[in-house]
């Protein structure tokens, strides 16, 4: 279904830049499909297990038979000499030799060979890191893929408080021009005197300086976000959540529990360790006899010239079939000196592993404290926020029946702001906790399934 999604997340947005300029609205789990489509480091990861791939089939062509031919031509203005015995020319005393010039100074020479390798323990040791290498470049396009989704799910939560307190301030920015608007008719009325006109104002200025501040970071969060996703600066895109009530799925955190073994660092560094062990058993087996076949053949000419195709002059050739066994005996303690390097690579990660279980253990209580902090401000500042409000909304009916001074009502109207920016502050501090939770405890892919 992943594989169907994100194609069609991709051709709507290709339309919808190029048909429509309407703003269209994501959610999160298309915001994170598209960032990991468009993530450079997601790419080069799944490049790198691509690799790998061809890596693999390489090593498997060491088994595969082996064919070379070699073709020499030699010219020998000085032909060798060499000693024959002399009672081969049936003449001379015994044990005497004869000088004899042999060969002829053009010499052509064609070889042909088949090297077959039939048993190496060694390899046959090591065929299994085949899988164990797959299953850590997969664990390592996971650790890519977790990577963009937290980042990105940061950004997308920041977004999405920031627009919520935007959506805050114009609605106080409202109330104020409405209070404006009703102190400057009570100015005219008499009821009312400048300074109190001018205050209304400058509370006015502040929110809308407030609120230009807010959309420029708005911009700028969502530039960010097309940039991650790959989608066009041109397309206008909301961002689609449910945020009425943001703590509604806190019972489903709390439960959550460290796995370590399930986190996918340990599961790499367990990986890291398999391949170890394997590289140490092939290693002990290059020590083995290692067994090959062969075929071999080769034609020989010899001329007193260059020309080898004369029809009524021979070529003298020869053929060979056999099996080659190598044994080790001695090789300056090589494989001892190697042995003992992967040793040593294997201790360095088992540290990093009891290292890892030590991190992955903080680094799960801090986020949970940080986690049960933020529900609990969460629902201070939302109890807050609507105490503020109540003040707020009190004052402004007192003000209009002259009982309230318009200083009790501004300075509620600020409280207010502040309470709401303060509300919208945590919620994206409760989220950012999620997140960090969900990085700590290994869940961070249930985000696509938000």
């Amino acid at each position: 279904m992943k594989g169907l999604l994100l194609p069609l997340l991709c051709c709507a947005w290709a339309v919808m830049s190029v048909a429509q300029p309407a703003t269209h609205s994501v959610s999160l789990s298309e915001t994170l499909e598209l960032a990991i489509a468009n993530s450079a480091k997601v790419k080069k990861a799944q490049l790198d297990r691509q690799a790998l791939e061809i890596k693999l089939k390489e090593g498997r062509s060491a088994f595969s038979p082996k064919i070379n031919a070699g073709l020499g031509l030699d010219y020998m203005p000085v032909l060798p000499t060499t000693f024959l015995p002399s009672g081969l020319y049936g003449g001379g005393p015994d044990g005497g030799y004869v000088a004899a010039t042999l060969g002829q100074p053009w010499q052509l020479t064609g070889t042909a060979r088949l090297d077959q390798p039939i048993y190496n323990e060694a390899a046959r040791r090591m065929a299994p890191a085949a899988n164990v290498s797959r299953g850590i470049y997969d664990l390592l396009t996971t650790r890519a893929e977790e990577d963009v989704l937290f980042n990105t799910a940061t950004v997308f939560y920041q977004t999405l408080q920031t627009e919520k307190l935007l959506d805050a301030v114009n609605a106080n920015l409202a109330k104020l021009m409405a209070l404006e608007r009703m102190a400057e008719l009570q100015l005219a009325n008499g009821y009312a005197i400048p300074t109190d006109v001018k205050r209304i104002r400058v509370a006015r200025t502040n929110l809308e300086t407030q609120r230009h501040t807010l959309v420029n970071n708005i911009e700028a969060l969502h530039q960010t976000l097309q940039f991650l996703c790959g989608i066009p600066t041109e397309s206008a895109f909301d961002l689609k959540a449910e945020m009425s009530n943001p703590a509604a799925d806190s019972s489903r955190w709390q439960s959550l529990a460290l796995e370590l073994e399930s986190t996918t660092e340990f599961r790499l560094l367990q990986r890291q360790i398999e391949l170890n062990n394997i590289q140490t058993r092939s290693l002990r087996g290059a020590m083995a006899p290692s067994l090959s076949a062969y075929a071999a053949t080769a034609f020989q000419a010899q001329r007193p010239d260059a020309n080898f195709f004369e029809t009524d002059r021979r070529w003298y050739g020869f053929g060979a079939i056999g099996f080659k066994l190598d044994v080790p005996i001695f090789d300056g303690f090589v494989h001892r000196r190697k042995a003992a390097q992967l040793a040593i690579e294997g201790l360095k990660i088992e540290e990093d592993r009891r290292y890892l279980a030590d991190a992955k253990t903080l680094e799960y209580q801090l986020a949970r404290v940080q986690f049960d902090g933020a529900i609990q401000m969460l629902r201070t500042q939302e109890e807050n926020v609507a105490l503020a409000r109540d003040i707020t909304e009190n004052l402004v009916l007192q003000y209009k029946e002259g009982v309230a001074p318009l200083t009790d009502l501004l300075n509620a109207q600020t409280a207010l702001t502040e309470a709401e920016t303060h509300y919208w502050q945590q919620v994206f501090t409760y989220k950012l906790a999620v997140l960090k939770l969900l990085k700590a405890a290994g869940y961070l892919r249930v985000l696509r399934e938000e």
